[in-house]
């Protein structure tokens, strides 16, 4: 039930009674089939992914020589502070396949984690709301504009895995076996894999004390060593990250907020990098963060708890992102750079979702009155704009990698090679 204090309006939103999930759920061929049409999608969105994979950024730089240079012990190697548990063990996995397949495999692991959250959302764990509105949710989800930078590849993996641990922790309690091995599974490897699980913990408690259903309980025991685990590495490691001034004033965070969040998950990047050359640019973002925090104050106040909560993880991670950001060069003020298009939209991914979560709750006949009901539905018609001018993402510049794959495969042992990846970077390996 809400709050006494509810509006009319209001009344009926609020989760069902939890039980396990029904029975009659989808079968495993209508999931497989979910899933290819999200990978089909995800290949017209930027098919050089599948098509022409490439090394990019870390993996080729870092999670790649590492596992090829230190096998196992590369995962108890921290990464700008902290532990990266899952981009490692796949890295490890890749060594099973010849140099030239590595990339491949990596991107299609970074995807199979991108999808994970469609399945689990059109699954009987998520019965409320309809299925329709849900295959809606799910379709934006995998067009979302300004997202480009964490598309299929595993550097940036954890946040599709903190959306997936995240909608595990809010979904029904699992009903079988193979449920409860699942989000075991999500729930360590996403509190060994940065410091996103930290943050899921007290959410975890909070679900078991409003709940008091014994999985949430175990939920919260299997996240908890691993987040201690990287609170300890955090503590120890952190000199290790990138130093670079913050540049925090409040005006860029009025332009990261209305123009990164608020406009760019309605409108995209395209449009956003067509705002910025407006005069009175500053103007709109201030008119659009003040009606984001609005529209976000009213969902904290009546929407259902699993919204509110996933409204306070995103931003808490958005928070915890802002205070230290690696935005680009340190030479630069890190949140300088988090104003321009396309910089640092990793850390938009979760806000963006929180933001739209909301005017689709809002949306709905029982969430507002008729006047801010309509309101946000005029929002949401900007929607289409965004998901088709970020529709197509830039294709990495071609590299030529299998080239240098083949030269490395047959060089000799001891022979160093250099490789060009994206972006602008380069990968040393010394062939065993």
């Amino acid at each position: 039930m809400l709050p006494s204090t509810s509006p009319a309006w209001a009344t009926g939103v609020e989760r069902p009674t939890l039980t396990k999930e029904p029975s009659g759920s989808p079968s495993v061929a209508f999931h497989v089939i979910l899933f290819l049409v999200a990978f089909a999608i995800i290949c017209l969105r930027r098919p050089d992914a599948v098509f022409n994979a490439q090394f990019f950024a870390e993996d080729g730089k870092i999670w790649y020589p590492n596992a090829y240079n230190l096998g196992l012990h590369s995962l108890l190697m921290p990464q700008d502070g902290y532990l990266h548990s899952l981009t490692r063990l796949i890295a490890l996995l890749t060594l099973f396949f010849r140099f030239s397949s590595a990339p491949l495999v990596m991107n299609l692991c970074a995807i199979t984690v991108q999808i994970l959250p469609v399945n689990v959302f059109l699954s009987t764990r998520f019965s409320n709301p309809a299925l329709r509105t849900r295959l809606l949710a799910a379709l934006i989800y995998l067009a979302l504009p300004n997202t480009y930078e964490i598309d299929a590849n595993i550097t940036t993996i954890q946040w599709h895995l903190a959306l997936l641990a995240c909608l595990l922790l809010l979904a029904r309690p699992p009903g079988s076996r193979g449920w409860r091995i699942f989000e075991g599974m999500v729930l360590v490897l996403i509190s060994l894999d940065g410091p996103i699980g930290i943050v899921l913990v007290p959410l975890a408690a909070v679900l078991w004390w409003k709940r008091r259903h014994n999985w949430q309980a175990i939920s919260l025991a299997l996240l908890v060593p691993g987040a201690v685990i990287q609170a300890v590495s955090v503590l120890l490691n952190w000199h290790s990250r990138q130093v670079a001034p913050n540049g925090a004033t409040f005006a860029r965070l009025i332009s990261i907020l209305g123009r990164q969040v608020f406009l760019s998950s309605l409108l995209g990047l395209k449009t956003q990098a067509w705002l910025i050359r407006l005069p009175r640019v500053h103007l709109v973002e201030t008119i659009a963060t003040a009606i984001g925090i609005a529209l976000l104050t009213y969902a904290l106040r009546y929407g259902p708890t699993e919204l509110k909560l996933f409204i306070l993880f995103a931003f808490a991670i958005f928070a915890l992102a802002l205070a230290r950001p690696i935005a680009g060069t340190p030479d630069r003020p890190q949140w300088e750079l988090l104003c321009l298009p396309g910089c640092g939209n990793r850390y938009y991914f979760l806000p963006m979702l929180a933001f739209l979560a909301t005017l689709f709750w809002m949306a709905s006949p029982v969430a507002a009155p008729r006047w801010l009901r309509y309101s946000v539905v005029a929002l949401l018609l900007l929607l289409p704009i965004g998901i088709y001018r970020d529709w197509h993402y830039p294709r990495f510049a071609d590299l030529h990698f299998p080239k240098y794959a083949h030269q490395f495969e047959q060089a000799p042992s001891g022979t160093k090679v250099t490789i060009p990846i994206n972006p602008n970077w380069s990968m040393e390996l010394t062939k065993h």
